[in-house]
């Protein structure tokens, strides 16, 4: 959204770049950007003629590596939530790896800076409803997994204070939360018919695995998502609070970007990753569904 960075990036002057763009807005017969005073954006005639640009783009290097003398160094550009990288993909992706040694992974997590819009991507993991997420008209959009949502704090911190019955029972309680969803806990209050605690005092966390070592610690409660959190779960340095059976969600989305679609390594992570997810989606219900069996059976009588 920038000449002036276009030019930096290029190695040339802004102007330069203006004066291309103007050339071939001319050349076109349709201007391509909305221009203000202080950013270019690309108009919707602008997006439609860069997925066009990026698909030719993408052919050409097809046809030089069959006709080359060795393949282009086969590359994948992922943009994804920091939780989701650093908790649930980057575990897994070396699975990928080993099967596709060939293939070299760029992951960018700062997605409160990466408008995907406007940066070459192959691939966008991210929550529903976040703002820097593509436009679906432009992207295809498919989801990996339900995330559900409920405070979470360590078994040790649940054995100093009386375990709470209501949402409004944890007003007293110290909070913890993440600097990339600071409305969580309003979400999930909301979701249980109470009113949003004061946070004042509550501490932040930029990276979720120092929130979720600090929770660990006994630090305080947080509003954990099943996915990340699912280590911690498991071997019970972390517990649920609360009767989950009223859990507020989110769900985690694979968006691809239509020209990578055209390219055999970014067709096989996408085939890799909504299996990996499929199978833990299975295995989740099966979960359920034996927990669900052995219960005990209340007695109305």
């Amino acid at each position: 959204e920038s000449f002036a960075r276009a030019g930096e990036e290029l190695g040339v002057t802004g102007a330069a770049v203006s004066h291309r763009v103007r050339a071939l807005e001319e050349h076109i017969g349709h201007p391509l950007f909305d221009r203000s005073r202080s950013s270019v954006v690309l108009n919707e005639r602008g997006k439609a003629c860069l997925a066009d640009i990026q698909r030719v783009l993408s052919e050409i290097g097809d046809v030089v590596e069959r006709h080359g003398n060795g393949p282009i160094p086969r590359r994948l550009r992922i943009v994804a939530v920091e939780s989701i990288a650093d908790r649930w993909l980057m575990p897994k992706l070396t699975r990928f790896t080993a099967s596709q040694p060939d293939i070299a992974i760029e992951l960018e997590t700062d997605h409160r800076r990466i408008e995907p819009n406007q940066h070459g991507f192959d691939f966008w993991i991210t929550f529903a409803g976040e703002t820097m997420a593509p436009e679906p008209h432009s992207t295809r959009h498919e989801m990996l997994f339900e995330e559900a949502m409920f405070p979470v704090c360590s078994p040790a911190l649940l054995e100093t204070r009386r375990a709470p019955q209501r949402a409004v029972d944890l007003h007293s309680w110290p909070f913890l939360y993440h600097l990339g969803w600071p409305s969580d806990w309003s979400y999930w209050f909301a979701s249980h018919d109470a009113a949003r605690p004061d946070l004042s005092q509550a501490s932040g966390f930029r990276l979720s695995s120092s929130l979720v070592h600090a929770a660990v610690q006994g630090k305080g409660v947080f509003i954990g998502r099943r996915t990340i959190i699912a280590p911690e779960l498991r071997n019970g340095t972390l517990v649920p609070l609360l009767d989950q059976c009223n859990e507020a969600s989110s769900s985690c989305w694979l968006i691809s970007a239509p020209a990578a679609m055209l390219r055999p390594e970014a067709r096989a992570f996408r085939e890799w990753i909504l299996r990996l997810a499929a199978e833990e989606r299975g295995s989740a219900r099966a979960a359920t569904a034996t927990a669900q069996r052995g219960a005990p059976e209340v007695n109305s009588g």
